[in-house]
């Protein structure tokens, strides 16, 4: 019996470290596609590099599926489903679900689903179903033009030519609002809880701005101010643009069924932000003056320009940045407007809003 038992750990020994070793290879050749674009990013996008080292993946994916179910293979998997979602790899992604679906439904379950878009992956977690994913991913393609309409940012991602991850979470109550997570070295991710499984709405019955906080998450995105230890814009700047672009939004779709559940507008406004600052000097030194600032600026030369000043600091990626992610400073923005605003009378009265 004593044999018969070491024949067994003999057996099953050897079949963990291959699904390790099939794990390892996959997560490394992600790593390393995603490491070298991060590294040289030109004008590659995300849709071409699920080409490179291809084969490499597909070996070790492959050998882990015709593997017999066991934890050990599980693990493995997970592993590799994680890997996938870093590189949009939807077609393994896929894969490995329904195979743990078959024979580990509370690994498929930590897993999640996602739903990949052009410019972005959406993921699911908590028992959030694709159909919901795309509903949420319509959402969030309509927001992404929006900002393209408004201020025609040209780059997103931290890294060009990434896609954006939004990790979304059902949750029985929302203790914290949506944020951007700027951790993750390859990618600009929002982390972002609902509590509604069937339908994205907003706001929730708590008064969870949840429409306005996807707006308001992209505005980190696209901008931080400052640096490690000093917000400049104190928070201002994505409250801003998330107000701009809830109006923009209601006004354009307000009418369209998917609009009529986000109400955030109600209460979230450029018009009541410009009534509640209206005695507020513009100013750096605080959040009520910096959003005067902005204000000021909306109005005097238009969020496009705001646009067109940012555009050309990235263009020239000369601004800090911290695992990635660009910091501009107000002075940075002042000298984009100096390159790119042609109007001398606007200006010269940009000039007395940022001296």
């Amino acid at each position: 019996m004593r044999a018969v038992s070491l024949a067994l750990v003999v057996l099953v020994a050897p079949l963990s470290a291959q699904a390790e070793r099939n794990a390892a290879a996959y997560e490394k050749s992600v790593k390393k596609v995603n490491d070298a674009h991060a590294r040289k990013p030109g004008k590659n996008r995300e849709a071409a590099l699920v080409k490179k080292d291809a084969a490499t993946r597909k070996r070790a994916l492959d050998a882990l599926l015709k593997k017999k179910p066991s934890p050990a293979v599980h693990a493995a998997l997970k592993r590799c489903g994680e890997a996938a979602l870093d590189l949009d790899l939807m077609t393994d992604f896929r894969r490995i679900r329904a195979r743990l679906s078959k024979s580990d439904q509370a690994g498929a379950d930590a897993l999640g689903t996602a739903v990949s878009r052009d410019r972005f992956l959406v993921r699911g977690l908590g028992g959030l179903d694709e159909p919901y994913l795309e509903q949420f991913a319509d959402v969030m393609d309509a927001v992404l033009d929006g900002y393209d309409e408004v201020f025609g940012f040209k780059e997103w991602s931290k890294v060009p030519g990434k896609k954006l991850r939004v990790r979304v979470h059902l949750e029985e109550r929302i203790t914290r609002p949506p944020h951007f997570a700027p951790q993750y070295p390859w990618h600009s991710e929002i982390d972002f809880p609902v509590i509604d499984k069937k339908k994205f709405s907003s706001p929730t019955r708590t008064g969870k701005f949840l429409f306005y906080g996807l707006c308001h998450e992209l505005g980190h995105v696209i901008a931080m101010w400052g640096h490690r230890r000093l917000e400049e814009d104190h928070h201002a700047w994505a409250h801003y643009t998330g107000v701009v672009l809830v109006d923009h939004l209601t006004k354009k779709h307000g009418k369209e069924p998917w609009m009529r559940t986000l109400r955030d507008n109600r209460w979230r406004s450029l018009a009541k932000e410009r009534e509640k600052y209206a005695n507020e000097k513009p100013s750096l030194d605080t959040r009520d003056g910096v959003m005067r600032t902005l204000i000021e600026l909306h109005d005097l030369v238009g969020p496009k320009a705001i646009g067109a000043a940012l555009n050309w600091q990235d263009k020239r990626d000369k601004r800090l940045r911290i695992n990635h992610v660009r910091y501009y400073t107000f002075e940075q923005l002042r000298e984009g407007f100096e390159k790119t605003l042609k109007n001398r009378k606007k200006l010269s009265a940009l000039r007395k809003i940022l001296p």
